[in-house]
């Protein structure tokens, strides 16, 4: 390899940054499966929660969250098999990954602290993977994501306004526009 002593010229410095977001934006399309994986998930357990509330006399329809306890035994197993797999971590994944595990303490907080919020914790977690997923879809620089992450920031209003009983429809809904849509998107692109 030849050593430049000259700096890099204005096209280089481009295509080495084109060269490095596309790179990123390959590892995390191969990533499809962590959003489609917990969209059905969060779909399914919203729905749930939604059915008990309503057309039940269960007095803890919130435990059917208990799912994500095997959901993320999965998914760390499955995102260890693919480090193992990657041969290029690019910055850009370490950004996307230290989001969504910020996003899961920022969770457990408003979990925990629900009583002192009147259990509005749906609408709270909706902002928050809003937020996950838009800086997941500026980061890839991929439209479905970003408006993906977007649309939740257009059903959380509505979940303050309906009766509470009707927050896991809300997110259910968001689910499918916010994360299911885009992450379907993004592996038919793969």
């Amino acid at each position: 390899m030849e050593d430049k002593k000259h700096p890099l010229t204005s096209e280089e410095s481009l295509q080495i940054i084109a060269k490095m977001i596309k790179t990123a934006q390959g590892n995390f399309r191969d990533g499809s499966f962590y959003f489609i994986f917990w969209g059905w998930i969060a779909a399914v357990a919203s729905l749930a929660q939604f059915y008990l509330t309503i057309f039940t006399d269960f007095n803890a329809p919130y435990l059917v969250w208990l799912i994500g306890i095997p959901g993320w035994i999965i998914t760390m197993l499955y995102g260890y098999r693919q480090s193992k797999r990657e041969t290029v971590k690019t910055y850009s994944d370490t950004l996307i990954m230290w989001t969504w595990i910020g996003f899961t303490f920022s969770i457990l907080v408003v979990i925990f602290a629900g009583r002192h919020i009147n259990y509005q914790i749906t609408p709270l977690i909706m902002l928050f993977v809003g937020l996950c997923t838009f800086i997941s879809g500026l980061i890839i620089r991929f439209k479905p994501l970003i408006i993906g992450g977007s649309s939740f920031w257009i059903f959380t209003p509505i979940t303050f306004y309906l009766p509470m009983e009707y927050s896991s429809l809300i997110m259910a809904i968001a689910i499918l526009f916010g994360y299911l849509i885009p992450a379907y998107i993004l592996k038919k692109q793969n």
